[in-house]
């Protein structure tokens, strides 16, 4: 029995940075446990991926595709089409947060024959079973097919414990090849991994659709097969950096402390960023803070979402906007420091709203400098309350899988935010904020190169915007766009 996986491309330039793919590792290890033989080609840094697709699945049994909205549903469908006319025979099985969501309209694409819904292992084993026809579609839980036209919806599969599944088979994709595109494509020269320690969160923020996917809860691997497998990917492949890819990394104070001295023990040290929620960095104590950085832990990657705390409420996040200048402050205090989202453009939130979340973020630099922040705007995903707010408020959501395949959350304009706005918005959080409170990160580029001339103007004229709140007739953010330096 053999199976090739499928990582398509996340983006149509493929630019972003690139981390294994971890969703079809993940189901590629309990198939290669019980003798499955798994192929994984990731488009990101593979040349040629599709005709390799089709060169593998010569004797292959199954294509499985994981896909997130946007993006990767349009590679996703054209290798999946190249695949059913060449191999009409052969299943093609789509996994990931888009189908998990959507299964009913995933299915009813003609490249498409399956959808697995939510954690995938214990499912594709049962696709094992299926094909060597030890069992029907029927009987398989978390999966969604049709039969003579109408979409069948089999039962939701329990969240398994991924202690029971094996370690994700990182010698199965080339790790270099990920090195390579990151140092080439962003001159990043840190050899760094994605890991992940836990699956699920039992928190529900209105904008995220993980709840809805996976449900609310959290199943973490215990501590010391996390400190076994991460410093031995360490000692491995010569990594500086590990990034954990949770969802809620320290949902365990217990768990966390015992990985921390694990990693504190280990002869190799390395770099570990997490994600945290403010709330929670308020909950461990200073020893346990201290031992989180004295371990290697050097980033927080926290999201704040908003200032507002009315729209902290609308978005059921769990926590008020005081709650983050006290994280902040304690970052501050043991020397980590906090990267934090925020999202603005919520439904109903006005523009007075957006401002309050702009002056809170100068906020967060006058008390640690260093603090990093990323502006987004909402868009409506699948499977979120905030989604269906938004629909009750004259958004269309996209009636097809072909339509989702162009949905792009750079693009998406929503009705209750302008053009106008936009640009505002990310004139002061992206231009005027840096510049004004430059953290560590931004003094390194200045350093390096063609901002240095510009650096002392920039940085008091921006300072002076922050200070006075004014940012009318914004003639240091055209010039630096004349210049190229944003």
């Amino acid at each position: 029995m053999k199976f090739v996986f499928f990582f398509p491309l996340t983006n149509e330039n493929n630019i972003h940075k690139v981390s294994p793919p971890l969703s079809v590792l993940a189901c590629a290890a309990p198939l290669m446990r019980d003798g499955v033989e798994v192929e994984v080609i990731d488009a990101r840094v593979e040349p040629g991926y599709e005709q390799l697709v089709l060169e593998k699945m010569v004797d292959a049994d199954l294509l499985g595709v994981s896909s997130m909205t946007g993006y990767q549903i349009a590679d996703g469908l054209r290798v999946s089409a190249a695949v059913k006319a060449k191999y009409p025979d052969k299943p093609v099985v789509w996994g990931g947060y888009h189908p998990s969501l959507l299964a009913d309209q995933t299915v009813r694409d003609p490249s498409v024959d399956l959808a697995v819904r939510g954690q995938g292992e214990n499912t594709c084993l049962d696709l094992v079973r299926y094909l060597k026809g030890e069992t029907t579609l029927e009987e398989i839980d978390g999966l969604t097919w049709l039969r003579d036209g109408e979409v069948v919806t089999n039962a939701e599969r329990r969240v398994a414990d991924i202690n029971d599944f094996p370690a994700m088979p990182y010698d199965l994709i080339d790790m270099e090849k990920y090195m390579e595109f990151n140092r080439r494509v962003h001159q990043d020269t840190r050899r760094a991994v994605s890991y992940v320690s836990s699956f699920g969160c039992p928190h529900a923020c209105g904008f995220c659709s993980n709840p809805e996917a996976y449900g609310r809860k959290w199943k973490g691997l215990a501590a010391e097969r996390v400190v076994a497998e991460v410093t031995g990917l360490v000692e491995r492949y010569d990594l500086e950096r590990v990034y954990f890819d949770d969802n809620n990394f320290f949902a365990s104070k217990r768990r966390v402390r015992e990985m921390c001295q694990g990693f504190l023990d280990s002869p190799r040290k390395f770099e570990w960023f997490a994600t945290i929620r403010p709330t929670q960095v308020l909950a461990y104590s200073d020893d346990d803070l201290r031992l989180i950085r004295d371990s290697g832990c050097t980033k927080f990657m926290m999201g704040a979402e908003s200032g507002d705390d009315s729209i902290l409420e609308l978005i059921n996040k769990g926590n008020e906007a005081k709650d983050v200048l006290e994280a902040t402050r304690r970052c501050r205090d043991f020397n980590i420091q906090p990267s934090y989202v925020f999202i603005l453009g919520f439904p109903t939130e006005t523009w007075e709203q957006m401002k309050v979340t702009l002056d809170f973020m100068k906020q967060l630099k006058e008390i640690y400098a260093d603090t990093r922040t990323t502006t987004l705007f909402f868009t409506p995903f699948p499977g979120t309350p905030l989604t269906r707010l938004g629909s009750e408020k004259g958004f269309t959501l996209p009636g097809t899988l072909g339509d989702w395949a162009v949905y792009d959350a750079r693009t998406v304009q929503t009705p209750w935010i302008t053009r106008k706005q936009k640009i505002k918005v990310k004139q002061i959080a992206d231009f005027y904020l840096p510049w004004a409170y430059p953290n560590q990160l931004a003094r390194e580029k200045v350093a390096r190169g063609k901002f240095k001339p510009f650096y002392k103007i920039f940085t008091l004229a921006c300072k002076a915007r922050a200070s006075l709140g004014f940012y009318g007739l914004p003639w240091e953010w055209k010039l630096a766009r004349w210049l190229k330096l944003t």
